[in-house]
């Protein structure tokens, strides 16, 4: 299965606690296995997830996929795609790699949720242990529409016990990429931080405590 591949120089690391690292001008030992172990054994901050590596068979293009678990040494499934949208995550990776793609449109790119599209069991079994700060403050959809149901409900100059609110979060869905969805945390008090957080960096409003146990939407 991993004969007569090229290798690239660029390996990207999906951790389920530590989020996406990038790993670029990779020299290893041209061998995936060996290359992903290698890496392993010097990135510390590693619990549970997978590594992407572009490959090249010939002229096709695709993507080495290998899982990693906390306390098992090296890779434990991996694969190689190269058919459908390997291709075009193949081709963006490497656009990154050349300096013709910027950082930011690399991840957006290749978010967890673009790379469910792969023909991936290693990917579809992934999830965050927490939703990664980043998605969570900027990209969550849920705390526009949790906000907008609240405001609806509760909104205006009411004092509202903030355990009321609380309870309203937990008929959230939680996304299929997390574990622990910040909004239904299981303290009800980081519940309403996190929410406030979310909405005071996007500037669309804010949950204020008015005393310890009360709360005005804004």
């Amino acid at each position: 299965m991993l004969e007569n591949l090229q290798l690239t120089d660029i390996m990207i690391m999906y951790d389920r606690d530590f989020g996406i690292s990038i790993f670029q001008n990779f020299r290893g030992y041209d061998s995936l296995l060996d290359d992903a172990e290698w890496l392993l054994e010097r990135t510390h901050c590693k619990s549970r997830g997978f590594l992407i590596r572009v490959v090249m068979k010939g002229k096709k293009r695709g993507l080495w996929i290998g899982e990693y678990l906390h306390g098992k040494k090296g890779i434990v499934r991996q694969e190689l795609i190269f058919q459908g949208y390997a291709e075009n995550i193949s081709r963006i990776i490497l656009e990154y790699a050349g300096g013709r793609v910027s950082e930011e449109n690399l991840l957006r790119r290749i978010r967890i949720e673009n790379l469910r599209e792969l023909d991936s069991k290693v990917i579809h079994d992934f999830k965050y242990y927490y939703c990664p700060s980043n998605r969570f403050l900027h990209e969550c959809p849920h705390v526009n529409d949790v906000y907008s149901r609240l405001v609806k409900k509760y909104g205006g100059e009411k004092w509202i016990p903030y355990s009321l609110l609380a309870l309203e979060m937990e008929k959230i869905e939680p996304c299929k990429d997390v574990i622990i969805c910040p909004l239904v945390a299981s303290n009800m008090f980081e519940r309403i931080l996190n929410l406030n957080r979310a909405l005071k960096i996007r500037r669309i409003g804010e949950i204020r405590f008015v005393t310890p146990d009360f709360v005005k939407i804004i």
